[in-house]
Order: C-alpha cells, then structure tokens, then sequence
C-alpha cells in the first residue's frame, strides 16, 4: 500500500511541473514592434516573449497596406501621370526559431506597389498605411497600424 501512494504522489508531483510550464506559456510582445521601408518594400518586426520551452513558433501577418506610388524619372521629375493607388492584402505565415521562450518575428511584403514604369523611370512610393494584425495560434499579439 506504501508503494501505491508514493507512485500515486510522485504521479501527482510530475503531472503538476508539467501543468505549471504549460500554464506558464504566456506570448507577449517585448519592447517596440518596428516598420521599416526601403524602396518598394515594407519591413514588419516584433519580438515575442512568453512562448515557453518550444523549438519554433508560426505566425501570421495579416490585413493589408495601402499605397500611392508614383513614376519618377531619373533626374527625380514626375511625369505628367496620376499617382496609383493600390490595396495590397497581406497574408503571410512564417515560422521562427525560439530560445528561451523567444523569438523575433519579421515579416516583408514587396512589392507594396505593382505600379509599372516606362524606361527610364523608376517606381517611387510617395505614401503608405497599414492595418496588419501579428497573429500567435489565433491570438492577435500585435497590430501594425497606422490609418
């Protein structure tokens, strides 16, 4: 009888660490999220914390940006043509190493313009807004925003 309850006991001590670490996982965003832009793309960052002790984390980056871009010349003139503006949906699943129960998470979209140039001229993006949502296993960590 002595050797049930201890199994039964250390069957209860085993099942409660396992329950703790898995109560512990927390996602969370650390610090500032940051966009960044360069030429006709858009970088999205973050970094998570919180993900407990796994090998990797999937996330989603979803929503869209909207752009007005317009052809420039190489002398950096505007031609006599209307800025284009343009919806870009985004949807993009990556999955992202984690140590230590983190990870950093970015994403880029490009192009964020499919305006076409006649030679000579070169795509500029004049202006953009976004509204994306950093998803976490259906949990909306971050949003991107800024309309």
């Amino acid at each position: 009888m002595r050797r049930i309850t201890l199994s039964f006991m250390a069957a209860l001590a085993i099942l409660a660490v396992a329950a703790t670490t898995v109560m512990a996982d927390s996602p969370h965003i650390v610090g500032s999220p940051s966009v960044s832009s360069s030429g006709n793309s858009v970088t999205f960052t973050a970094s998570v914390a919180g993900l407990g002790n796994v090998p990797s984390a999937t996330f989603t980056l979803a929503g869209t940006i909207n752009v007005s871009s317009r052809c420039y010349t190489k002398s950096n003139n505007t031609p006599q043509a209307a800025n284009k503006q343009e919806t870009i949906d985004v949807n993009s699943t990556k999955t992202f190493d984690v140590r230590n129960g983190r990870t950093n998470a970015s994403f880029t979209v490009s192009p964020i313009s499919t305006l076409k140039c006649p030679g000579g001229q070169h795509v500029v993006i004049e202006s953009f807004t976004y509204d994306l949502d950093l998803v976490y296993m259906g949990q909306t960590l971050y949003t991107f925003s800024n309309v």
